[in-house]
C-alpha cells in the first residue's frame, strides 16, 4: 500500500478475516462492531467527492484544488490520475465528480469546478475517462457565479434513475455583514451580499438543485417536471429545486426517484426581534420540485423581517405561503411559489424537536440510497439498510440512516458506528459490491490533514477482526528517541486471544506494549499487526521522526486565561524554545509569528475557517519538494526564502512573475541550478506561496510581550503565536501554534458547552427543573470570585457550582428561599482556581414544575486585573 506521509503518525489500517456471507435478509439493526472501516490513504489535501467505477476495483476521488486522485483496491496504489487547472479563492475549486449511468459503455464523468480565467463562472463538464487521463471535455453547462468575495458553492453530482442529472449550487453570497441573520443588503455595490438575487431568484442558477438530461453530443435538455416552464424569460428551466443556501451534498432515491440534501444554514445564535430566527441547518427531501425559502425563510419556514442595510430600520417579516422577492437585484419572478418547511431543522444549541443532533456546530449533509437487490457482495450491507437515507453532519461527526415514511418523514434514526470519530466527513458511495465508501475532508479548514481518509466499511456477518487501539508516546524528537508504542487498548469482539507482531525494519517484537529506542537519526515506519485465531487481523503503520525535536511555543498570560471584560489589562509573554535552533544562537524572534484579533461575535470565531481564507503557503511548501532545495533562512541548492523576499519586496508584480517561475520552472536568476517546474500546481496555490514568501520580509504583528487592553465587550479574542523551526538534514521544518482563546465574562443564557433537561433559546435557558445542569468545559477561574445569574422568572431553587460532572466538587452553592424575588443570583467560588470543567446544577428536590429561567450567566473577576 503507499503511503502519502506528512510529518506526524498515520495510521494505515486494514482487516481481513474469515466470516460467512452477510445475510441480506436480516431487518435486524445490526451492531456497530459488525461493521469494518479499512483505510486506504491519509494525508488527503481538501477532498471533495468520490465515486467508484463498476468494476469495483478502482475509486477516483477529486481535491478542491483540482486534482483527481486514482486508488487501486487490488494493488493498494494511488496515483494522481489527472488535474484540472481551477480558480481555488475563497471556496472555489473542484467541487464534484459523477459517472454517468451508462459509464460501462461511453466511459463519460461529470465534474464540476472553477476554470481558471478572467470569467467568473462554474462549469459542468462531461470527460471521457481513459487510462491516461481525462479526455474530450464537454463544457454541458455554465453557472455564472462572482468572484470578489466569497461564499458557498454547493457542487454535488448525482444522477437520478430516470438518468436525469441532479446538480447543487450554492447562494454565492457573503454571509459575515449581516449578522448571522438574512444576507439581503439591496445597497449599491453590495449585489454579493444579497443572496435574492441568486438563492431567490427564478432567473438564476444559483442556490438551486438543477435537474437536466445530459445529450450524447455535451448538450443537454429540459426534462419534464421541473419548477418552471421553459418559455418564461423571468425563469431558468434547469430549476428543481430553488431556495437553498450551500446544498454542500445530495442524495437520489434509486427506486422512489425522491431527492434529499443538507443545506448548510446562517451563523446566528438567537432569534432577534425585528431580524428574524436564529441559524438552522436543514436536511430535506423533495418528492417534487419547490422552493425551500432561503433567504426569506430557514428551518421551519421560520420568517425573516425585510431589514434596511442602510438606514437599520425592519419592516415586516416574510409570508411563506405568499412569498415576495422585492430586491432590487432579483431578474426573476416577484412572486415565489409557497414556500416549504425543512424535513429536519436545528440550530447550534441543542434542540427538543430533533435531540438526535445533539449541539455544536453544523453542517449537514446527505447521502446515497441503499438497496440490498441492488448489489453483490460477500460484505454488502443487510437488508435493514434497504431504502434507508443517509443524513449526515460534517461538523458533529454522526452519521444516521433514516427510515422515512410515505411523505418523507423520519420514523426511525439509526445513528451508524456511532463510536467511530469520522474527522468531518465530506462524502460516501456506495460500491457495486455493497460496501460503503467514504471521504474524510480532516479537521483543519484549506489545507492536507492527517486525518484527511479516503476508506472503505464492511459488513463483517462471521468472525470479526480484532479491534486495534494503538498509540505511541511520541513521534517527533531528538535521537536517541525512546518510544512507549502501547496497543493494550485493543481487543476482539468475539473473545479470541490476540497476537501482537511489531515490526521495526525487520526487529519483531510480541507485547502489547513495547518500547523501542531509535538511536539513529531518520525517518522510521513500525508497524503492528493485531490478529485472532482464526485469521482476523487488523494493522496500523506509525511514522517516527528522528533528530528533530519539535519546537515549544507558549503564550504566558498574567491572571486569568479564560475570560475577558471591558478595560482589562492582559500582560502576556510569547516565548518559544526549539532544541535545535538554539545551537546556533538564541531564537529568532522574527520568525515568531504572534497576532491578537478580535471576533465581533463567537459565530465568527466558530467559523473562522470558513471566512475568506488565507490560503496555506506554508503548508503548499512543505507538501512538494521545495524544501529539497530551498531553507527559509540559511544556505542551501538555491536562494533561502529570507533573500528572495528581500529581493522582490518591493517589486510591484513580484507575485505574478514567481507564481509564474514556480509552476513553469526557470533559471540563471541565482546561479546556474535550474528550477523545478510545478505544472500540477494551480495559480491560486502558486501564489499563496509566494505570499508566504514575501510575507518573510514584512514586520510580524503584535509585539511578543506586552500589556493589551481588552476594549470590547462581547465576541472573542484570539493570541495566537506559532514558530517553525529550521528542521535537521532531511528532515522537515516543525511548526507549532498556541492559541489562547478569551471569552466575555457575561455569556448568554445558551452560551454554554453541554447541559441536561434543559431548554435554551433566544438568549437564555427558558425551562430549568430539579436536576438540570449546564456545564463550561475547561474553565479557568484562576482571579474569578464567583458566577452571577441574570434571572429572568423567579421561583425557589437551589444553584450548585461543581468541578467535573454534576456530582464532583462543590465549588460553591447559593439559594432562592420562598417569597423572594432577586433580580440576579451570586454564588461565591472558595478558593477554587486553574482551569475546571463548571457545572451549574439546579436543584428543588420534590418539585416537578419549571424552576428559574436564566437570561446571562457571569464569571466575576476579583479585580479589573
Amino acid at each position: 500500500m503507499r503511503k502519502i506521509v506528512l510529518l506526524a503518525v498515520v495510521a494505515i489500517i486494514g482487516a481481513c478475516s474469515e466470516h460467512a456471507p452477510s445475510d441480506s435478509s436480516d431487518l435486524t439493526p445490526p451492531e456497530e462492531s459488525r461493521f469494518v472501516q479499512e483505510i486506504f490513504e491519509t494525508n488527503l489535501y481538501e477532498p471533495t467527492e468520490l465515486v467508484v467505477l463498476p468494476k469495483g476495483n478502482k475509486i477516483l476521488f477529486t481535491q478542491r484544488r483540482g486534482q483527481i486522485f486514482e486508488y487501486d483496491i487490488p494493488s493498494e496504489q494511488l496515483r494522481m490520475y489527472d488535474s484540472i487547472p481551477v480558480f481555488s479563492t475563497f471556496e472555489h475549486g473542484l467541487m464534484g465528480i459523477a459517472l454517468d449511468p451508462e459509464f460501462k459503455q461511453n466511459n463519460w464523468l461529470y465534474i464540476y469546478y472553477s476554470p481558471v480565467g478572467d470569467e467568473p463562472v462554474q462549469y459542468l463538464s462531461r470527460f471521457t475517462y481513459s487510462a491516461s487521463g481525462l479526455k474530450n471535455e464537454k463544457v454541458v453547462l455554465e453557472v455564472p457565479v462572482q468572484r470578489e468575495t466569497c461564499c458557498h458553492t454547493g457542487g454535488s453530482i448525482e444522477f437520478g434513475p430516470d438518468g436525469l442529472l441532479y446538480l447543487s449550487t450554492g447562494d454565492d453570497t457573503n454571509p459575515f455583514a449581516s449578522n448571522g441573520f438574512s444576507p439581503s443588503d439591496e445597497r449599491p455595490g453590495r449585489k454579493s451580499w444579497d443572496a435574492q438575487r441568486t438563492s431567490s431568484n427564478t432567473n438564476d442558477l444559483r442556490g438551486k438543485i438543477l435537474r437536466i438530461k445530459p445529450e450524447p453530443d455535451g448538450s443537454y435538455s429540459i426534462p419534464k417536471g421541473n419548477l418552471f416552464e421553459d418559455n418564461d424569460p423571468r425563469t431558468r428551466p434547469e430549476i428543481y429545486v430553488m431556495g437553498c443556501r450551500n446544498p454542500y451534498r445530495i442524495g437520489i432515491d434509486s427506486k422512489r426517484g425522491w431527492l434529499f440534501w443538507g443545506d448548510v444554514g446562517p451563523d446566528a445564535r438567537n432569534d432577534k426581534e425585528n431580524r428574524g430566527p436564529r441559524g438552522h441547518d436543514e436536511w430535506n427531501v423533495a418528492k417534487s420540485p419547490g422552493y425551500y425559502g432561503w433567504p426569506l425563510f430557514v428551518g421551519k419556514n421560520y420568517a425573516y423581517n425585510r431589514y434596511d442595510f442602510e438606514t437599520g430600520e425592519s419592516f415586516a417579516k416574510h409570508d411563506p405561503k405568499k412569498p415576495i422577492n422585492q430586491s432590487v437585484n432579483n431578474t426573476g419572478l416577484r412572486e415565489l411559489p409557497p414556500a416549504r418547511p425543512a424535513t429536519i431543522y436545528y440550530p447550534y444549541a441543542k434542540t427538543d424537536i430533533f435531540p438526535q443532533v445533539g449541539s455544536g456546530g453544523r453542517n449537514a449533509m446527505a447521502g446515497p440510497v441503499y438497496y440490498s437487490d441492488q448489489y453483490q457482495g460477500r460484505e454488502k450491507f443487510p437488508k435493514f439498510f434497504d431504502g434507508r437515507v443517509p443524513f449526515f453532519d460534517w461538523m458533529r461527526g454522526f452519521v444516521f440512516f433514516l427510515e422515512l415514511d410515505e411523505e418523507g418523514q423520519p420514523t426511525d434514526w439509526y445513528p451508524f458506528m456511532p463510536n467511530t470519530k469520522f474527522n468531518n466527513l465530506i462524502d460516501m458511495e456506495f460500491g457495486p459490491d455493497g460496501t460503503l465508501y467514504l471521504l474524510e475532508y480532516g479537521t483543519g479548514w484549506f489545507s492536507r490533514n492527517e486525518n484527511a481518509k479516503l476508506s472503505r466499511v464492511r459488513y463483517v456477518a462471521g468472525n470479526r477482526p480484532p479491534v486495534l487501539e494503538a498509540s505511541a508516546s511520541v513521534t517527533k524528537g531528538t535521537s536517541p528517541l525512546t518510544v512507549v508504542f502501547d496497543a493494550s487498548k485493543s481487543y476482539d469482539y468475539d473473545g479470541h486471544s490476540l497476537k501482537f507482531t511489531w515490526d521495526f525494519d525487520g526487529e519483531i517484537l510480541n507485547d502489547s506494549v513495547v518500547t523501542y529506542t531509535f538511536d539513529e537519526d531518520g525517518v522510521y515506519y513500525p508497524e503492528l499487526v493485531v490478529s485472532d485465531p482464526k485469521g482476523g487481523k487488523r494493522s496500523q503503520q506509525f511514522v517516527i521522526e528522528v533528530g528533530n525535536e519539535p519546537p515549544v511555543v507558549q503564550i504566558a498570560i498574567d491572571g486569568n486565561e479564560s475570560f475577558f471584560w471591558p478595560g482589562r489589562n492582559v500582560t502576556y509573554e510569547v516565548k518559544v524554545s526549539d532544541l535545535e535552533d538554539e545551537q546556533n544562537g538564541e531564537i529568532d524572534e522574527s520568525k515568531i509569528a504572534f497576532e491578537i484579533s478580535h471576533f465581533q461575535s463567537s459565530d465568527q470565531a466558530e467559523a473562522l475557517g470558513h471566512q475568506v481564507p488565507v490560503a496555506g503557503g506554508l503548508e503548499l511548501i512543505n507538501s512538494l519538494d521545495c524544501m529539497g532545495c530551498h531553507k527559509i533562512d540559511g544556505p542551501s541548492i538555491g536562494p533561502s526564502y529570507q533573500q528572495v523576499a528581500k529581493r522582490y519586496q518591493n517589486e510591484q508584480n513580484a507575485v505574478n512573475y514567481l507564481a509564474h517561475k514556480i509552476i513553469n520552472g526557470g533559471g540563471g536568476v541565482w546561479g546556474e541550478q535550474a528550477m523545478s517546474a510545478h505544472p500540477d500546481l494551480s495559480n491560486d496555490d502558486a501564489e499563496s506561496i509566494v505570499n508566504y514568501i514575501l510575507s518573510l520580509a514584512q514586520p510580524k504583528g503584535d509585539p511578543l510581550a506586552g500589556t493589551f487592553v481588552t476594549e470590547k465587550e462581547e465576541g472573542r479574542y484570539l493570541f495566537s503565536a506559532s514558530y517553525e523551526d529550521q528542521g535537521k538534514g532531511s528532515l522537515k521544518p516543525i511548526l507549532e501554534r498556541k492559541n489562547i482563546w478569551l471569552m466575555p465574562y457575561s455569556l448568554p443564557g445558551d452560551d454554554f458547552d453541554d447541559s441536561n433537561d434543559i431548554q435554551a433559546r433566544g438568549g437564555r435557558i427558558n425551562s430549568i427543573y430539579h436536576g438540570s445542569w449546564v456545564s463550561y468545559e475547561s474553565v479557568d477561574l484562576t482571579g474569578i470570585k464567583g458566577l452571577n445569574l441574570k434571572l429572568n422568572r423567579v421561583r425557589p431553587v437551589i444553584v450548585e457550582v461543581r468541578s467535573g460532572s454534576a456530582e464532583g466538587q462543590l465549588l460553591g452553592k447559593n439559594e432562592i428561599q420562598e417569597g423572594e424575588n432577586p433580580e440576579e443570583l451570586t454564588i461565591s467560588l472558595q478558593g477554587a482556581t486553574g482551569f475546571h470543567n463548571v457545572f451549574v446544577v439546579f436543584k428543588k428536590p420534590g418539585v416537578k414544575d419549571q424552576l428559574i429561567r436564566v437570561n446571562r450567566v457571569e464569571f466575576l473577576p476579583e479585580s479589573n486585573q
